[in-house]
């Protein structure tokens, strides 16, 4: 059976290359007993699942998707459903800001690469602020 979330808590983060940055975000996190996973870019291709330790990855899978890429920041909490306001105001506050698309990993997109997530959360972005393009 597939499990909806993750029970341990995690934020994946993706785009984040600043040592600062990165600190910044994990000592917000302290607060809420979650762990940071810093994902480097050569595994943006492997599914969110795999990412947030819930899966082990599918060597077969994860050669399709080299050279998956993203062009900004994203961050992916991992549960954390209980505490998402007082999160997102912890992470606003370390610098996490509006540039960062942010998402939950949910049974929905658990199978999904960063690349696929973040295309999506760029479409829905787009759309709410009215710059979506045809």
């Amino acid at each position: 059976m597939e499990k909806a979330e993750s029970a341990e808590k995690k934020v994946l983060l993706f785009g984040f290359d600043d040592l600062r940055s990165i600190l910044a975000v994990k000592s917000a996190l302290e607060a809420f007993g979650a762990e940071l996973i810093p994902v480097a870019k050569g595994d943006y291709g492997k599914t969110l699942s795999v990412l947030a330790g819930e899966e082990t990855p599918d060597d077969d899978a994860e050669s399709k998707s080299v050279g998956d890429a993203i062009p900004g920041r994203m961050a992916v909490l991992c549960g954390l459903n209980e505490e998402l306001e007082p999160l997102l105001a912890a992470l606003a506050d370390a610098g996490v800001g509006p540039d960062c698309l942010k998402a939950v990993l949910t049974r929905h997109n658990r199978a999904w690469s960063a690349a696929r997530l973040y295309m999506e959360l760029s479409r829905e972005h787009a759309a709410l602020s009215g710059g979506a393009q045809a």
